[in-house]
């Protein structure tokens, strides 16, 4: 009776575990995610306002972010000056047609040359 319990609790188990092979987990092959990195390139803003009244500015910032909320608006301030500048654009073309429709709101607008941080998939 003795023997019968040794094989039952520790010979069975051993040859089933020996017939059905070694256990393995199929893992999935890594997938190699896009990494973004951020990038300095040279590309165009415009220069929407220039003043001494640090209220017209913010105005002109407000108005610029509700009639435009996908472009970036920027309050610098120069000493006397607050200026507003917008977009960040990689074309001129793109800087110009942007220039077209804020001079419907506001008199000078300058395309000038500037320098921004884009975000870059690898």
């Amino acid at each position: 009776m003795q023997i019968k319990k040794i094989i039952y609790t520790i010979f069975i188990p051993v040859v089933l575990a020996a017939c059905t092979g070694p256990k393995t987990t199929s893992t999935p092959a890594p997938t190699k995610e896009k990494t973004i990195t951020k990038k300095m390139v040279n590309g165009y803003q415009l220069q929407v306002l220039n003043t001494i009244d640090r209220t017209e500015a913010l105005n002109a910032k407000s108005l610029l972010l509700t009639k435009y909320p996908q472009q970036k608006t920027f309050l610098m301030f120069q000493s006397p000056y607050y200026k507003i500048r917008f977009g960040n654009f990689l074309t001129q073309a793109e800087a110009t047609g942007y220039q077209k429709k804020i001079k419907a709101h506001f008199t000078n607008v300058f395309v000038i040359p500037a320098r921004f941080e884009i975000k870059v998939k690898e």
